[in-house]
């Protein structure tokens, strides 16, 4: 985004420039080491108890197999059972036990694509599930049994997964937005060296971020890695994001390549996940900021979801991440679409490039339009997670934005007449220029209007995912 010139003949382009630097961000996520999971990853939605036939000494599922004490491979992982019952993609029981209702059998895992069977199994020494039946894609042991919501349930769903139309794009550092994705999440690349061989993070069983791979890649040491490419799970290949390469017209200058624009690897304390964590000049763009596949801009129907943490007391330019034009074409208002996760006012007058809250010590989220803004203020201090999603609906000429669920705006008409373009620029804005910092785990580009009860739904499924994080 290129600054106005609103000063009465005292600003200068340079003087703007400089003004549109990135603070240093006191707010960026702690870093831990690497997650161990002990027994498995507990998925929500309920288990797997699929095709069931009583059989003293284990139960063998139709289509899965049973490994007596041994080892038996699972998507994504290995799971050692112990004298019980080892459905693939389903749940392996030590000894028996009721799977009732969405719990974990001792040392099981729950993933999507348990195999069909009718009624309920009986593992050696325990008690019956009764009634169990399989929905699309997996299996679900519950009481009372039926092909009702429970079924559903068992089966791994992404944000994706709960909108009707489904996603345009999706991003994720974290796991898979939708439950047909099964690639990797990101790549890794050597801090000290960009030449050097790289390391694709790939997904457990339960469609999360392994993390069993880094540590042996980057030395034990998470700074010692960057994040060298966020795969596209929905056109894979053509919306790969990669770290910027390019010397902005109001800086940064990524143009010496390589990794110079690249985020830290970085794993999130609270969720043993990781988060990708940004402060410049990194952002992340796609190759030759060429425009996006699939994804509408214009004035179309569009929508953006983010799930990420407010960055703490940082004055900065632009959204976090959205369609805008390409970073050398003219900043020309309404040209951007880029949800906003802001703080304060570039300075007391409101004036130029920020994405200016509504007070010099408010946080603000919506629409970032190039040097228009469509927002809302919700307070003072920040909140621990935001689930931000904002969207323009043609219909009414409205620009929409929920937080945590919430609708908190309706804009209409927007303050620009929108014509966005479909590069996607994340943690840059129009002409990533000032870069924004970003705490992102996961985002998501729609062609159409999502409504209340799906926003909702998406709420309900990041809660379910993400249980150790607060969405006030």
């Amino acid at each position: 985004m290129r600054p106005s010139v609103l000063f009465s003949g005292l600003a200068t382009l340079s003087l703007l420039a400089i003004a549109g630097c990135t603070a240093t961000t006191p707010g960026g996520a702690s870093q831990t080491g690497g997650i161990t999971s002990s027994g498995g990853q507990d998925q929500s939605g309920g288990s797997t108890g699929s095709g069931g036939t009583a059989n003293s000494g284990g139960t063998t599922a139709t289509g899965n197999t049973t490994d007596s004490g041994g080892t038996v491979s699972s998507t994504g992982g290995t799971v050692s059972s112990s004298g019980g019952t080892t459905a693939r993609g389903g749940t392996t029981s030590n000894g028996g036990s009721k799977a009732s209702g969405g719990t974990p059998l001792t040392g099981g895992i729950f993933s999507s694509g348990g195999q069909p069977g009718g009624g309920g199994t009986t593992a050696r020494g325990g008690a019956t599930a009764s009634g169990g039946t399989t929905g699309s894609g997996g299996g679900t042991t519950g009481s009372g049994g039926g092909n009702g919501p429970d079924a559903a349930l068992a089966s791994y769903q992404g944000p994706c997964d709960v909108l009707a139309s489904g996603c345009a794009e999706a991003y994720s550092v974290a796991r898979a937005m939708v439950a047909s994705y099964t690639g990797p999440l990101f790549q890794l690349g050597k801090a000290s060296d960009a030449k050097a061989a790289t390391l694709d993070v790939g997904q457990t069983s339960d469609h999360k971020a392994d993390m069993t791979t880094w540590s042996a890649y980057c030395g034990g040491t998470q700074s010692n890695c960057v994040v060298s490419k966020l795969y596209a799970q929905i056109h894979k290949g053509s919306n790969d994001l990669l770290p910027g390469v390019w010397n902005t017209p109001w800086k940064p200058d990524c143009s010496a390549g390589g990794y110079t624009c690249a985020a830290k690897f970085t794993i999130e304390s609270a969720t043993g996940l990781p988060i990708l964590t940004t402060v410049s000049p990194q952002e992340y763009a796609l190759s030759g900021d060429n425009f996006a596949t699939g994804i509408n801009g214009g004035s179309k129907a569009m929508g953006i979801m983010y799930n990420g943490k407010p960055v703490a007391n940082a004055t900065y330019c632009c959204g976090v991440i959205g369609l805008t034009h390409k970073y050398n074409a003219t900043d020309t208002t309404g040209t951007d679409f880029m949800l906003a996760l802001a703080y304060g006012w570039r300075d007391s007058g409101g004036c130029c490039i920020a994405t200016n809250c509504g007070a010099s010590n408010k946080y603000c989220v919506g629409a970032e339009e190039e040097e228009n803004n469509d927002l809302y203020d919700y307070g003072t201090s920040p909140l621990d997670n935001a689930m931000v999603v904002t969207q323009f609906d043609p219909t009414p000429n409205a620009v929409i934005t929920y937080l945590n669920g919430i609708q908190v705006m309706s804009h209409s008409p927007p303050k620009a007449k929108l014509n966005a373009g479909t590069a996607i620029h994340l943690g840059g804005g129009g002409d990533l220029s000032q870069p924004d910092p970003v705490l992102m785990r996961e985002s998501l580009f729609t062609n159409n209007v999502m409504s209340a009860s799906e926003v909702k739904a998406m709420m309900a499924n990041i809660a379910a995912i993400f249980t150790t994080l607060k969405f006030p």
